[in-house]
């Protein structure tokens, strides 16, 4: 579809709204992240659907340069409208700011649904491994969700003083803070990796 500048974190007022959507009126502040359909086992069994795992559907259609069932495409968050079915589509509670709802339908979720299928909260020490836009949102999740410790980790220590007002009970800087490998060796109860360096296999050696 170039040329098209697309955007994957949608937030907007319903101008329109299907006769079957119940939780969902004109007026209101919703909010679509990367995935705006899937097959939803239109075209006959899908697995993934069915158990709640849309994500993984072989089918699914983005916001953004996507083909939906009808032949439509999906021109991605600075078209002038976006449609999308229900299903996909989050109501924005009023007072939240569109500019702060918008990255949690994207990064926001990328760590919050790791954080709740594998239990963080009470009882458990959460890691969070790189301090940028996902890690963030990773250390804010981690602490609300109750943990009993959350510990950023970042290779230096310019991050220390943000990541603690986020929400990190410590910070590990590991190009700086000497001997940080003996002194949390299995110290974690679930790590969040939010960094893409062939370095992490040595960080997660808790």
């Amino acid at each position: 579809m170039y040329p098209v500048c697309v955007g994957h974190e949608i937030v907007g007022r319903a101008v329109r709204v299907g006769s079957q959507v119940k939780d969902i009126k004109v007026g209101d502040l919703v909010g679509v992240g990367a995935q705006s359909d899937s097959c939803r086992s239109r075209n006959g069994p899908c697995e993934d659907c069915e158990s709640n795992r849309e994500p993984y559907c072989p089918h699914l259609v983005t916001t953004y340069n996507g083909v939906y069932m009808n032949g439509g495409k999906s021109y991605g968050g600075y078209a002038l409208y976006h449609r999308s079915p229900a299903h996909f589509v989050i109501k924005i509670p009023e007072g939240l700011p569109p500019q702060f709802a918008a990255p949690m339908l994207c990064g926001g979720i990328t760590v919050y649904s790791p954080l709740r299928k594998y239990g963080a909260g009470p009882g458990k020490k959460v890691g969070v491994i790189g301090v940028g836009g996902l890690g963030h949102f990773a250390v804010m999740f981690a602490r609300a969700l109750g943990a009993d410790e959350v510990v950023a980790i970042s290779r230096r220590a310019d991050k220390r003083e943000d990541a603690l007002k986020l929400g990190a009970h410590r910070y590990i800087a590991t190009a700086d803070d000497k001997g940080w490998e003996k002194e949390n060796f299995r110290s974690l109860d679930l790590i969040i990796s939010t960094i893409s360096s062939a370095k992490v296999r040595a960080i997660t050696g808790f």
